[in-house]
């Protein structure tokens, strides 16, 4: 009998103590790939309501914005426009495909540096933010007299990065 008490204590104390758990770890990887990136984007650059030409030039202005990759570096072209004459940009008149007027854009205020496909601004380094830049228009003083209507052209504006 003493044996069976002994056993049923014996049970009794394992049946008391707390169940041991096993536990086993790994790790998980997380990762991410930031590819560099840009976007642009311009405002329309309107001359206004023009009454006569030749006789001063005529100026306005665009601004091109870009948002790239913190760190990426980037150039901004432009081409020569949809009605350009060996690399002379140009509006055209909205019925008249005989009429023109020469303009250009410039990267620079004094306009001395004609923005184009192959002079750009310098390269610029993206911050993650919009950078803004000035695109400096004007219709030189030695436009020629036009007949009279709406003029307009499309100049496609690529950042590089």
């Amino acid at each position: 009998m003493r044996k069976i008490i002994m056993m049923a204590a014996g049970a009794a104390v394992l049946s008391a103590s707390p169940a041991i758990a096993a536990t086993e770890d790994t790790t998980m990887d997380v990762t991410a790939n930031v590819l560099n990136s840009c976007t642009v984007s311009a405002t329309p650059m309107a001359f206004g309501t023009l009454t006569t030409l030749g006789t001063g030039n005529i100026d306005s202005s665009s601004t091109v914005g870009v948002t790239c990759t913190l760190g990426a570096t980037y150039v901004v072209s432009m081409d020569d426009g949809a009605n350009d004459d060996a690399g002379q940009r140009r509006l055209a008149h909205a019925t008249d495909a005989t009429q023109f007027i020469a303009y250009d854009v410039y990267s620079d205020a004094a306009r001395s540096t004609v923005w184009n496909a192959t002079t750009t601004p310098a390269a610029a380094t993206g911050t993650g933010s919009q950078q803004d830049l000035t695109a400096y228009g004007r219709i030189p003083s030695t436009a020629a007299a036009v007949i009279a209507g709406n003029y307009s052209d499309s100049v496609v504006v690529t950042v590089t990065f």
